[in-house]
C-alpha cells in the first residue's frame, strides 16, 4: 500500500471518531432535555394550585381538650403480706393465687412441735436480753470533765443545767482551751514580712503588741491569750500607724473539750482562766446514758411480740386471713402445686419461701378486692401539666371497649433516661370490677386542659409563624388566589382542630390550600417516582467498539455507560 492510500486510510478513521462523539453528544443532549421536560412537568402537576386543594371551613363552637396518654399493666393496690414467725413451719397450705378470702379465713395449718420449738426459744432470748439489760441499767458516764492539757480556757458554751448531748449538737464541743498561749488573726499581707511588730485594736479600744508569725496569701498576726476576747473583731496597724487591715480573733492553737451525756451541774472555770492537766472543767449530773439499755429494751419488746404471736398459733394451730379481698400471691418454693380452694397439698415439698424480715417469713399476699392501679411513663414535655387529683379514661382491651374513670394519686419526679429521652412515672388508680385482674394492659388519658364553648377551626385552615397566626376569609376562583388575611389570637389546639380566642365569629369562613401541608411529601414523592421511572432508561453499555476514548461502554470511553441508548453502536 503506498503512502497516498495509508494517509487516506487514516483520515477516514478520523472521520468516523469524529461522527461517533457527535452522535453520541447529540443522544446526551436529547436525555437530559427530556429528563427536564419530565421534571417541569411533574412540578407543574404536583404543585399548581388547583380549585381541587383550596377548601373552606366554617368557624364552630365546641369543646377541645388536650391530653397525655400512655399504658400499663394493672396492679393491685393495697397489697398486705401475710406473714408468720420463721421458726415455725406449715403443715398444709388452703388457698391458692385468685382465691377470695374474707378476713378471718383459714389460710394455712402449722406443725404444733415447731410452735412449741420456737416459743422456747423465744423464752430463753428474753431470759438472755434481761440479763444484758440489768448489766446495761448500770452504765453512766464520767460525773467530771476533765483537760487532758494545760492551756487557758477562751470559750464556755455549757451552763448550768444545760444537757451535755445538746450543747454538743449546737456548738461541737462544751469548751474550747487555747493550748499555745497565743490569739491570731489574718489581715492582707501587704508589706508586712514575718516578725514585723505591730499593734492590734480590739472593738473596746484595747491595744495589744502583735508579731507577724506567718506570712502567704495573709499575714496572721498573734497577740497574748490572757485577755483578748474569742471572736472579737479587731484592727491592725504597722509600725508606722498606717492600718494594715482588719479581721476576727481567732485560737491559734485550740483544744475542744467534749462530753457526750448527763447534765451540767456546775461549770468550775471562767473564761481566761489557766487550767493544768487533770483540772475539773465541769460538773456533771444525770450521768447514766441509756442508749444501749434503750435498744435492749426495743429488742425485748419485739421479743415478747414474737412470743405472743407464737402462743396465739400453738392454740390456734393455724394462719388466718389478717383482711378481705383476693390472694395476690403465693410465696413458696418453685415446682410446687397449689390446690383448689378446701383441698390441701403437702408443703413438704412446698414450705413457704426462706425470705425473712425482721424474724418473719410471707406466706402469701392479698389484695383488697376495692382498687387498681396503672403506672405509665411520662415524657418530660408533659410531666409539669399533670397534678394529682386529675382525672383518666382508662381502657383495658382484654375486658373490652368500656372506659373506666381513674384519678392520678402519684407523680414520680425521680426521671429515667434511654436514648436521650427523659421520662417519668405516673400513678393511675381506679375502682375495681370483678373482671380486673392484675397484669391486663390498660390504656390510660389524662384531659390535661379543656375549654368549653370555644370557636373552632381544623388546624391546617390557620397558617401560624413564630410571632403571628392568620386565615384567609375569600378566594378567587378565575385566579386561584387566597385574600382578605386576617390575623387570629388562637388558644388550645389538638391534631385536628385550633381553640381561635380572637378574630373570628361563629360562622366565619376562611379558606386554605389543603395541599400545602403535604407539599414536601408530594415533592420527594415526584422525584421518587422519577427515580423509578428513570429506571426503564437502561444505561449499561454493549458494544461501542473501541474507538470512542472517554465513554464507558464504548470501548476506552469512561464516565458515561451508554447503555442500551449507546448500545449497537459500530466499533
Amino acid at each position: 500500500m503506498n503512502t497516498k492510500s495509508k494517509q487516506k486510510g487514516k483520515s477516514n478513521r478520523r472521520a468516523r471518531r469524529i461522527r461517533t462523539v457527535i452522535i453520541v453528544v447529540v443522544i446526551v443532549a436529547a436525555i437530559l432535555t427530556g429528563l427536564v421536560l419530565y421534571a417541569q412537568r411533574m412540578v407543574a402537576e404536583n404543585f399548581a394550585s388547583t380549585d381541587d386543594t383550596i377548601e373552606n371551613a366554617e368557624v364552630t363552637v365546641g369543646s377541645i381538650s388536650t391530653t397525655v396518654s400512655g399504658s400499663g399493666t394493672l396492679a393491685s393496690e393495697g397489697v398486705e403480706d401475710v406473714t408468720f414467725p420463721s421458726s415455725v413451719t406449715l403443715d398444709t397450705i388452703y388457698v391458692e393465687e385468685g382465691d377470695t378470702v374474707s378476713e378471718g379465713d383459714l389460710l394455712a395449718s402449722v406443725d404444733a412441735a415447731s410452735v412449741l420449738s420456737a416459743m422456747a426459744s423465744a423464752q430463753a432470748s428474753l431470759d438472755a436480753l434481761d440479763e444484758e439489760i440489768e448489766a446495761a441499767a448500770e452504765d453512766e458516764a464520767d460525773e467530771e470533765v476533765t483537760t487532758a492539757l494545760d492551756g487557758r480556757v477562751k470559750v464556755i458554751y455549757a451552763e448550768e443545767d444545760d444537757d451535755v448531748a445538746t450543747v454538743m449538737y449546737e456548738n461541737g464541743a462544751l469548751l474550747l482551751l487555747s493550748l499555745d498561749g497565743y490569739m491570731a488573726v489574718d489581715v492582707d499581707a501587704g508589706g508586712l514580712a514575718v516578725g514585723d511588730s505591730v499593734t492590734v485594736t480590739d472593738s473596746d479600744g484595747n491595744e495589744y503588741d502583735g508579731t507577724v508569725d506567718a506570712v502567704a496569701a495573709a499575714a496572721t498576726v498573734l497577740i497574748d491569750d490572757d485577755s483578748a476576747a474569742y471572736g472579737d473583731t479587731v484592727t491592725v496597724t504597722d509600725s508606722d500607724g498606717s492600718t494594715v487591715g482588719t479581721g476576727t480573733l481567732y485560737i491559734h492553737e485550740e483544744l475542744k473539750v467534749t462530753g457526750y451525756a448527763g447534765t451540767v451541774e456546775e461549770v468550775e472555770v471562767d473564761v481566761d482562766d489557766a487550767v493544768d492537766a487533770g483540772d475539773t472543767l465541769l460538773t456533771l449530773t444525770d450521768t447514766a446514758y441509756s442508749a444501749n439499755y434503750d435498744s435492749l429494751l426495743k429488742e425485748r419488746a419485739e421479743l415478747e411480740e414474737t412470743l405472743q404471736e407464737l402462743i396465739a398459733l400453738y392454740k390456734q394451730g393455724a394462719v388466718y386471713a389478717t383482711l378481705s379481698g383476693v390472694v395476690d400471691s403465693i410465696s413458696y418454693s418453685t415446682g410446687s402445686t397449689a390446690s383448689s380452694m378446701g383441698s390441701t397439698f403437702d408443703t413438704a415439698s412446698a414450705t413457704a419461701s426462706s425470705s425473712s424480715d425482721g424474724g418473719e417469713t410471707t406466706l402469701l399476699s392479698i389484695a383488697p378486692d376495692e382498687t387498681m392501679t396503672v403506672s405509665l411513663s411520662v415524657d418530660e414535655t408533659d410531666i409539669l401539666s399533670l397534678e394529682v387529683g386529675q382525672e383518666a379514661a382508662i381502657t383495658i382491651d382484654s375486658i373490652g371497649t368500656d372506659s373506666y374513670t381513674g384519678t392520678v394519686t402519684e407523680i414520680d419526679t425521680t426521671a429515667t433516661s434511654s436514648g436521650g429521652v427523659t421520662q417519668y412515672t405516673v400513678t393511675v388508680t381506679l375502682d375495681k370490677t370483678d373482671s380486673m385482674l392484675s397484669g391486663m394492659s390498660a390504656s390510660v388519658t389524662i384531659t390535661i386542659e379543656g375549654v368549653e364553648n370555644a370557636l373552632l377551626l381544623p388546624v391546617d385552615a390557620v397558617t401560624q409563624t413564630s410571632s403571628t397566626a392568620y386565615v384567609y376569609t375569600s378566594y378567587d376562583e378565575t385566579t386561584g388566589e387566597l385574600g382578605d388575611m386576617v390575623e387570629v389570637t388562637v388558644g388550645l389546639s389538638n391534631s385536628s382542630y385550633i381553640e381561635i380566642t380572637d378574630g373570628l365569629s361563629e360562622g366565619d369562613t376562611v379558606y386554605y390550600d389543603a395541599s400545602s401541608s403535604s407539599d414536601s411529601s408530594d415533592f420527594s414523592s415526584m422525584f421518587g417516582d422519577m427515580s423509578s421511572r428513570g429506571g426503564d432508561m437502561d444505561f449499561s453499555s454493549t458494544g461501542g467498539g473501541n474507538d470512542t476514548s472517554g465513554f464507558s461502554g464504548g470501548g476506552d470511553a469512561g464516565g458515561f455507560s451508554g447503555g442500551n441508548v449507546g448500545g449497537g453502536m459500530p466499533g
